[in-house]
């Protein structure tokens, strides 16, 4: 009988860092874990030599933290490499496909640009061809009415009717689509997006403003910056507007 040790599941799958140094970190922690739990227990502070003494805690465990995030990179660095090695191979391959691709929609954008002209064209037509229809309807069950002529005003009320759908149905917006010429790709269709430049920002402020749904994301967004600028060295020390409350702590 093999005397040799049964391989576990995933011996040939090792860890993807240094199990020993992780192990020793582990170990570091768990030492610190529980000496910080005796600070915790204790609750409090009594006097300079105990704040002494929990300010080098402290320093022990800023600087276990640092060596865990220096040997997370270390073990990650190889990856990194190699994941950076992977996108630029497949992003050099794809880059030539992405402009091609831009370049060419470009053409179709123009195509269906012409094609949503003339779509929008006949849709004015059609619009104004339904209100002439309204018109003459209703000006036939006018001169219905005055002479009395029910027929005539009957057949005037389904013109009026016809012309109304035709109406609804001119009104309604169409886009321009581009189909597969093989049914094996997507319908292209024109879309519209909008591109925002600021010009006049107190009018643009009091608009927003005035919209309650933005107001806690300006409120937030002027808290930021009034922070950035009274921490920055040449920054103002009061901002009108701005209350500042001290918040202290140890650093």
């Amino acid at each position: 009988m093999d005397d040799q040790a049964v391989a576990g599941i995933g011996h040939n799958n090792p860890l993807p860092y240094d199990a020993e140094a992780a192990a020793k970190l582990e170990g570091r922690v768990h030492e610190l874990a529980d000496a910080g739990g005796a600070w915790l227990d204790k609750g409090k502070v009594e006097d300079d030599e105990q704040a002494g003494k929990l300010n080098d805690f402290l320093t022990q465990a800023r600087t276990c933290a640092r060596d865990i995030e220096a040997a997370r990179k270390e073990a990650k660095k190889p990856h990194d490499d190699a994941a950076k090695a992977v996108d630029v191979k497949f992003k050099t391959l794809a880059a030539p496909l992405e402009k091609l691709g831009l370049s060419l929609k470009s053409i179709l954008t123009a195509f269906a640009a012409e094609k949503q002209r003339q779509l929008d064209e006949e849709r004015r037509r059609q619009q104004e061809e339904a209100r002439r229809k309204q018109e003459e309807a209703d000006r036939l069950r006018r001169e219905a009415e005055a002479r009395n002529d029910v027929i005539a005003q009957a057949a005037a009320e389904e013109a009026a009717k016809a012309a109304e759908k035709e109406a609804k149905a001119a009104a309604k917006p169409a886009r321009a689509q581009i189909a597969s010429a093989t049914g094996g790709g997507r319908t292209m269709a024109t879309r519209t997006t909008y591109k925002a430049e600021v010009e006049n920002m107190n009018r643009a402020f009091s608009f927003f403003r005035d919209h309650a749904e933005h107001g806690p994301k300006i409120r937030a967004l002027f808290e930021q910056l009034a922070e950035a600028e009274r921490r920055s060295r040449d920054g103002a020390k009061e901002i009108p507007g701005i209350t500042f409350q001290e918040i202290r702590s140890v650093a």
